[in-house]
């Protein structure tokens, strides 16, 4: 199970390219401006199960994770929230993951408004 996801990139080009031209860069921005404060509800669900010893709500809140990480095109968080919800075989493991989910939100956080200014949206 790795716990080094430096190598997956914040975001997924192509995934945001898509939202873009589906949705335009307008309502791009607010959208992912969104991304952190659901990033940040999971992750308080995701503690609350570690807390107490749920494998089965912890993966569950994982996989709420992945979806809409996935979907905003934030490919790094829904790599570690994959990872968490399939690859942890215990409660141990899992908790091993979590520095990098933290640190995961806070870089996906700080770079909303850089991938804004990128990609011509308005944040």
């Amino acid at each position: 199970m790795p716990t080094d996801f430096s190598n997956v990139p914040l975001f997924d080009r192509e995934q945001i390219e898509l939202l873009r031209e589906a949705m335009g860069p307008e309502d791009l921005g607010p959208m992912l401006a969104e991304l952190p404060r659901h990033a940040v509800q999971s992750l308080d669900a995701i503690q609350a199960a570690l807390t107490a010893d749920d494998l089965d709500q912890t993966r569950r809140a994982a996989h709420v994770l992945r979806g809409f990480a996935g979907s905003f095109g934030a490919a790094r968080l829904a790599a570690i929230a994959r990872a968490i919800e399939l690859e942890c075989p215990s409660v141990a493991v899992l908790r091993q993951c979590m520095p990098a989910l933290v640190e995961t939100i806070e870089a996906t956080a700080a770079a909303i408004d850089e991938l804004a200014a990128t990609a011509g949206m308005a944040s």
